[in-house]
């Protein structure tokens, strides 16, 4: 809520006679009593008629007041009022009171209709809108209502009224009766001490605010002179070097080379895995071709045999084995060093040209190895087909 509605406020209820005095700092905290006395006050002088319980001293009693209050004045003045905001007697349920208060206020400042008015009006003669005329014919039924009651207190509001009259006729006639004078110098006191009561409570509330200001600027240099220690200790920190931060550097440096030495030797490794790979496959290969090849021996001495059986040449024979052995030699070929040289040159980095010259070296050293063995076992089959061949041929003679 802002001050100005707080202000305004204030000089409503003082314009529609309140009879306390209401400063601005009353509702800085919650205050129920003070904002039930409002509010049936303002029920009172709304409807004088309304029953309405004026006790609090319990909180169901004061939930029903706040609910009384909320009927009442939702019911019959069409206002929107929140009894939640009410029963928090605080600002928020200024704002509340406001709106009853300017209420009020709007129809005690109005000046009365005219009569030329009053017969200019006419209702619509279109009837469009069926539920707008039954709201309108619902307020005029509570106006009428209201203007009954109002009438009904007329006798009692006559007296005060002339009485009223009277008093204003005396003193304009300058009448110096003394029970005139007491009554005015009585409002005045009273206005008096209402006005040293607000200036007390003014000045108590500006000492309290200067004590809060100076209690605020003590805080303040407090921290201020923490945030300016704080700020040294943390430059103090940054320029002081921390310990082992020297070995922590040469530290880091040697784990950085290891890790380069670690990469290159893996992809190594990885290169030599494909070289074996390579090597595995081509030894199974030459495997398959051996063994085809023994397969042919075999059926050619078989055919050998059964031509011998039969009769037939040895010529035929002898040029069938010259031929397979022949083919049975082994051409260890140079294939799998050109792969291996051209997978080489095709690789980027991680291996430098001493360990590929050293593992083509290797590898040609393991193929002459293989080679000559798988040439002696070739050998020695041809010897042991032939020996073969010579016995069966003395056991048919």
């Amino acid at each position: 809520m802002s001050y100005r509605e707080l202000r305004n406020f204030c000089e409503q209820m003082r314009a529609l006679g309140y009879h306390r005095i209401i400063s601005m700092e009353n509702f800085r905290r919650p205050n129920f009593e003070l904002v039930a006395d409002i509010l049936f006050w303002l029920a009172q002088k709304y409807d004088p008629n309304s029953d309405i319980s004026d006790n609090i001293d319990e909180e169901r009693h004061r939930i029903e007041f706040i609910k009384q209050i909320t009927t009442l004045f939702v019911s019959k003045a069409r206002l929107k009022i929140n009894p939640k905001r009410l029963y928090m007697a605080d600002v928020y349920a200024v704002q509340e009171i406001l709106k009853i208060s300017t209420f009020l206020y709007k129809a005690q400042v109005s000046p009365p209709a005219d009569e030329e008015e009053i017969h200019d009006f006419s209702l619509p003669s279109k009837l469009s809108n069926i539920k707008s005329h039954k709201i309108l014919a619902q307020e005029i039924t509570d106006l009428a209502t209201r203007l009954y009651d109002q009438l009904g207190k007329e006798d009692e509001v006559k007296l005060a009224r002339e009485k009223a009259l009277q008093f204003l006729s005396n003193v304009s006639r300058g009448g110096n009766s003394q029970s005139e004078q007491s009554y005015i110098q009585k409002c005045i006191q009273t206005i008096l001490k209402q006005q040293e009561q607000n200036i007390q409570e003014m000045s108590k509330y500006v000492v309290n605010l200067e004590r809060e200001q100076k209690q605020l600027e003590e805080k303040i240099k407090r921290k201020t002179k923490e945030l300016e220690q704080a700020e040294k200790r943390l430059k103090g920190m940054t320029s002081v070097k921390p310990a082992y931060q020297e070995e922590y550097d040469r530290q880091e440096y040697e784990l950085e080379k290891l890790y380069q030495t670690y990469v290159e030797k893996f992809r190594n490794l990885v290169y030599l895995e494909h070289v074996l790979d390579g090597q595995n496959k081509q030894a199974e290969i030459e495997q398959k071709k051996k063994n085809q090849i023994l397969q042919g021996v075999r059926g050619v001495i078989q055919d050998a045999e059964m031509n011998e059986l039969r009769g037939g040449d040895d010529d035929g024979n002898d040029d069938q084995l010259e031929q397979l052995g022949g083919d049975s030699r082994l051409q260890s070929s140079n294939k799998e060093k050109r792969n291996n040289n051209d997978f080489m040159r095709n690789q980027k980095g991680g291996f430098n040209r001493q360990q590929m010259d050293e593992d083509v070296e290797e590898g040609d050293d393991i193929d002459d190895l293989d080679g000559g063995v798988d040439e002696d076992e070739e050998e020695e089959e041809e010897d042991d087909g032939i020996e073969n061949l010579d016995d069966d041929n003395e056991a048919d003679f």
